[in-house]
């Protein structure tokens, strides 16, 4: 009697062990499929854009964006910023060539804000490029 006790109780053990894992693993993959649901549903939205898109991953995930891409952001946000000072600076040195009537400052001016604009563009002509790239793979 005590060697049969030996060998059911350890068996039971293991089949109880083996009982929990099997539903928490089944619980955890029941969750994931709800999660990919929501964010299925989510994405069919014709209106939907990136910074959603990037909060929804986020919030069903976990997983924040990579740190090379928010270093890639701060440079862009730079190269926005100087290109919106660069664009108000531009334009002010136009109006005052214009009004002093002086050719060099006015030429000065409109190089100035027209590579300024380029400037504060190229941020959003770049995400808008990485975007289309990511769409079509």
């Amino acid at each position: 009697m005590e060697q049969i006790a030996l060998f059911v109780v350890p068996v039971l053990i293991t089949i109880f062990v083996f009982a929990l894992v099997k539903h928490w693993m089944d619980s955890g993959i029941q969750a994931r499929a709800e999660r990919v649901k929501l964010l299925e549903e989510a994405l069919k939205n014709p209106s939907i854009d990136r910074g959603t898109i990037e909060s929804l991953t986020y919030q069903l995930t976990g997983q924040r964006t990579p740190r090379a891409n928010q270093g890639m952001n701060r440079l862009m946000a730079g190269v926005l910023a100087i290109g919106w000072l660069g664009l108000f600076a531009g334009i002010g040195i136009w109006v005052f060539g214009e009004m002093v009537h002086e050719k060099d400052a006015v030429a000065g001016g409109i190089i100035t804000t027209i590579a300024s604009f380029g400037l504060v563009t190229y941020p959003f002509a770049l995400r808008e490029l990485e975007a289309r790239r990511a769409q079509s793979q």
